[in-house]
């Protein structure tokens, strides 16, 4: 492997990389979405973007058919829904 080869893998690995880093952020509306589809709601009440301990997550408040309110949040880069504020 020449040496021009070899820096040229390096700069593609490196920009590989910090594409990961940037990834972009889930947006409200997937945000929602996801919620309602997984609980079923009935209404989507609120919604608010949030930051906890460096974790940018929403802040989603739902009205479920049994009449219940609950509060879920989603993580803004992995889409992940939780119970429990991050």
């Amino acid at each position: 492997m020449t040496l021009k080869t070899l820096k040229l893998a390096v700069l593609f690995i490196g920009i590989a990389l910090s594409a990961q880093s940037y990834a972009f952020d889930i947006s409200e509306r997937k945000a929602s979405q996801l919620v309602q589809s997984k609980y079923k709601a009935k209404k989507l009440l609120k919604i608010e973007s949030i930051s906890s301990r460096g974790t940018k997550a929403f802040k989603i408040k739902i009205l479920l058919d049994s009449g219940r309110l609950k509060t879920v949040y989603v993580n803004k880069k992995s889409g992940k829904i939780s119970e429990r504020q991050p």
